[in-house]
């Protein structure tokens, strides 16, 4: 088992923005020639009768070397300090693949035509993919010659995740943290326990940020609930997402990658 320290580390949580990556990704400053990158977002919500809605977009572009998350490669559980980002925003492409992509699920299908306003891929506005445990999603992409090569992918949707009750544990003991687990090697979760970092805070601005493997339960350790036992009771909450990801190389110079999520917030008793 890890220790402590190896666990819970108060550096800059490397697993932000796990979602999607972007053209200035990992840069390799010696690299010259251009990649194609596809990148697509399923982020799903908790719903009602086991099932979750999602809203989905994608992007593509054009970037020297990039890399993307792999949900397979959280093989171990880690946590980090890390400050709460209130900004907002969609993501943004720079290549045209085509008028319009297809995504099919479920025995059913949604067109992503092109929006200019953002140059990327989404359903009509207020257009939501809803889905069940084990359904699956595949994207298809016409592809433009001498742009993008025509390229599918798929990916199992992340099932609906579904928190135990968390309680705050007295000072000196750990706070746990259950949850339905998958335990699919395929999937992972992230866990942001957020509060406010003084007695007098009026907003969450710190978070506990945590990227653990599907098994259903973790323990944030009691060395670091400092910040979190001292924080205004309102200011206490807990986000479980979990997210699964897959990739295509339709050819040597072309990434696909897709990721699907799906997230809950907890507010402590």
């Amino acid at each position: 088992m890890s220790s402590t320290a190896d666990r819970f580390r108060p550096v800059l949580a490397v697993l932000l923005g796990v979602a999607t990556f972007t053209a200035c990704s990992n840069i390799t400053e010696n690299e010259t020639k251009l990649s194609n990158y596809g990148a697509v977002t399923i982020t799903g919500k908790n719903a009602s009768a086991g099932r979750a809605t999602a809203t989905i977009n994608a992007v593509f572009f054009q970037g020297l070397a990039a890399t993307a998350p792999n949900s397979a490669l959280q093989q171990g559980d880690q946590c980090a300090y890390a400050l709460i980002d209130s900004a907002t925003g969609g993501a943004t492409g720079s290549l045209k693949v085509g008028e319009s992509l297809a995504l099919s699920f479920a025995g059913s299908s949604v067109a992503m035509p092109f929006s200019t306003a953002f140059s990327r891929y989404e359903p009509a506005a207020g257009a939501l993919l809803s889905y069940a445990a084990g359904d699956a999603a595949t994207l298809t992409v016409p592809g433009v010659a001498g742009a993008f090569p025509a390229a599918t992918i798929s990916v199992k949707l992340a099932e609906p995740i579904r928190p135990g009750v968390l309680v705050i544990p007295a000072a000196g003991l750990p706070l746990d943290v259950t949850w339905n687990a998958t335990n699919d090697p395929t999937a992972a979760i992230i866990l942001s326990v957020r509060y406010g970092t003084t007695p007098t805070s009026t907003v969450q601005n710190e978070q506990i940020y945590c990227a653990l493997k599907d098994d259903g339960a973790f323990q944030v350790p009691a060395s670091g609930l400092a910040a979190f036992l001292a924080s205004p009771s309102a200011l206490r909450s807990a986000t479980l997402i979990r997210w699964r990801t897959q990739e295509a190389r339709p050819d040597s110079s072309t990434l696909l990658h897709i990721v699907s999520t799906v997230d809950t917030i907890v507010r402590f008793p």
